[in-house]
């Protein structure tokens, strides 16, 4: 129950915030060919992708705590949870990244990521949860369930698929539009961008790794306590030796 109560309120929290920030906040753009982009220009930001993430990833979990299986690892897993356990392992990784990098950069100088006149239009409750409680939410949710982290293969191209969609995009806007969508860019010439761009997929790499390694140390080290009717095993879905 408590696990169905979580997962509801932050697909609540994260709504709302979506909801206000379409419905009354409008956004003071570098150039006016970025307010025809979708959702109300928001979809140029890696921080939204990152919310609808985080709220699609938690609805799931809701789902699958409802019709799925949150047993440890069960012989004929839901599709349900199929989807939910390799999900997560694209939600962790995003959320972890969005709050370092942001939070980085916001210490060096709030200017290049979240400059005054727009920081000014968010209360800051509504800035955490766009750059603080993603990663504060995944890692409750990391340490209170089971999930089975898929094949790196399907697990690295889920990741890499995300990203590099989000960049296509993000040059794809200063093609048409001539301005980047954050300040930051304007400092780089073009080697330092691709190394930026380069960086910051390794380091989305390295904590995807990171969470793998995290969710098996928690799964392994930790007694489940219901089985949902599903006989456990141990990860990979072989059964306990007794």
């Amino acid at each position: 129950m408590l696990r169905v109560l979580f997962h509801l309120t932050v697909v609540t929290i994260n709504s709302f915030v979506l909801w206000y920030d379409q419905t009354y906040i409008v956004l003071p753009l570098p150039v006016k060919e970025m307010e025809t982009l979708p959702l109300k220009s928001r979809s140029m930001f890696l921080t939204i992708w990152c919310l609808i993430l985080q709220t699609v990833y938690h609805f799931i979990a809701l789902l699958n705590d409802i019709f799925g299986s949150s047993a440890k690892s069960p012989k004929k897993p839901p599709i349900i949870r199929q989807i939910k356990d390799t999900l997560f392992s694209l939600a962790f990784a995003t959320a972890i990244y969005v709050s370092i990098a942001f939070w980085s950069i916001y210490a060096i100088d709030k200017e290049l990521i979240f400059p005054e006149h727009i920081e000014k239009l968010y209360h800051p409750s509504f800035n955490h949860v766009l750059h603080t409680t993603v990663s504060v939410f995944i890692i409750i949710e990391l340490l209170t369930s089971y999930r089975n982290y898929p094949s790196r293969k399907i697990g690295f191209s889920v990741m890499l698929t995300f990203f590099i969609s989000y960049i296509v995009w993000f040059f794809t806007i200063y093609a048409k539009t001539g301005a980047w969508v954050y300040p930051v860019f304007e400092l780089f010439n073009w080697p330092l961008r691709v190394v930026f761009i380069v960086l910051s997929v390794s380091t989305a790499a390295l904590l995807y790794m990171f969470g793998e390694k995290l969710n098996n140390f928690v799964c392994s080290h930790k007694k489940e306590s219901h089985s949902n009717g599903i006989q456990n095993g141990i990860s990979k879905g072989k059964k306990k030796r007794t």
